[in-house]
């Protein structure tokens, strides 16, 4: 099985396993968009007609990052699908903002979400690289709302929430949004060329993995008030929130350090890599459990495990990390961590049956018997970090 993993053909074959989940089955043809959940046996619930913005902009970045990496014209044809429904519905043409969430084609909450709006830049960016040339100018608008109405350029960083009308802003701040930002802004300037985006990516970066993480002796916190203090009372009884959780995040550790090696890889600068292998390695020393394989969901400002379920977004971006890490390293280390996560995902992450990943185990890698969702199912990450890695071993990547 191991073996399998240390190829760019078994890898394009998880990917193909993953979209084959999702496509055509997830395709609304009746009201436009996507169908975003799904039962246990994987069959559509149909009576569920709410489209989340980050979970359509999600789908639409599969579609067209995969359509990109197999040269498909039908993956591409989805993702086209689903900015059609993302333009006529999510958006309002009046502010440029986007709908949060809708329910049955009608808008449940209009508010305006950096973290969403991120998704939505990154889903124009990979159309766009895919072959969609029609959605090249909703990148440049897509950023320009960004800058507009949630940029700080005091702070140098993006605020959170906007109402409706993008004229009044939410006190909360977190490092999330920034981060998705941070990967969307990369994904515009590969897409594009235009230097601004790797610019802004770049100076997002060193905010939140150095300035901010100065606060935490190099860790990075999630929540911060108006003046990006770490506040660390924000949803403390909230270890588990699906978006705003309380504790450090390992998962987002190891994301960042995925996005400072991708960054790395545009613009070579010894930070970028030395921030990224610390990152990774607090990671590993804060959330590997010994005990039943994995990466704890949250761990607690004393250190200890305070959310121990176990989600496939976190072993998939610690898997990409990992391989990331052990090429530009040429550490051998980090192919065995790699190898460890893989298999511990195969084993307990992935869905055989469905082909798809499940969403997230307790702590000794059962289902839960209750899981709040509180967005659609996209898979996104595991499909993202397989296509990273599948490009990385096509590169000729060697292991010693």
């Amino acid at each position: 099985m191991l073996a399998a993993f240390n190829t760019a053909e078994a890898l394009n074959t998880q990917i193909a396993s993953i979209i084959g989940f999702y496509y055509p089955r997830c395709i609304n043809h009746e009201q436009g968009g996507f169908y975003q959940y799904f039962d246990a046996d994987g069959a559509v619930i149909k009576t569920n007609q709410q489209s989340h913005l980050v979970s359509i902009s999600r789908l639409i970045i599969n579609f067209a990052y995969a359509a990109s990496h197999f040269g498909s014209a039908e993956l591409l044809g989805a993702a086209r699908h689903g900015i059609a429904f993302l333009r006529s519905r999510h958006r309002n043409p009046d502010t440029g903002g986007y709908a949060w969430i809708l329910h049955d084609q009608a808008i449940h909450d209009d508010d305006n979400y950096c973290y969403g709006i991120a998704f939505v830049l990154m889903a124009y960016a990979r159309a766009y690289a895919a072959g969609a040339a029609e959605v090249l100018g909703y990148i440049g608008e897509s950023f320009e709302l960004l800058e507009r109405h949630f940029w700080q350029e005091n702070y140098q960083l993006y605020l959170d929430v906007c109402d409706a009308n993008l004229t009044q802003s939410s006190s909360y701040r977190g490092q999330n949004a920034n981060m998705h930002c941070c990967e969307a802004m990369i994904a515009a300037y590969e897409a594009t060329g235009d230097r601004r985006y790797l610019d802004r990516a770049l100076k997002i970066a060193e905010r939140v993995t150095i300035d901010l993480a100065d606060q935490g002796d190099g860790r990075i916190w999630e929540h911060y008030d108006l003046s990006w203090t770490a506040d660390y009372n924000f949803n403390v009884d909230k270890p588990n929130d699906k978006l705003r959780p309380w504790g450090y995040q390992p998962g987002h550790f190891t994301e960042w350090s995925k996005l400072l090696l991708l960054l790395h890889k545009h613009q070579p600068a010894p930070w970028l890599v030395s921030r990224a292998r610390a990152l990774f390695d607090l990671a590993m020393a804060m959330g590997y459990d010994p005990l039943y394989g994995g990466i704890y969901y949250g761990i607690a400002p004393s250190g200890e495990v305070c959310a121990d379920g176990k989600y496939s977004w976190v072993q998939a971006e610690s898997i990409v990390a990992a391989a990331l890490l052990a090429h530009r390293l040429g550490n051998n280390l980090y192919w065995c961590i790699y190898d460890q996560l893989w298999t511990y995902t195969f084993a307990n992450m992935i869905d055989h049956k469905l082909k798809c990943w499940h969403r997230n185990l307790t702590r000794n890698n059962a289902l839960p018997k209750e899981s709040a969702i509180v967005m659609g199912r996209t898979d996104y990450h595991a499909i993202c970090a397989c296509i990273e890695m599948a490009k990385l071993y096509m590169t000729g990547v060697s292991r010693k």
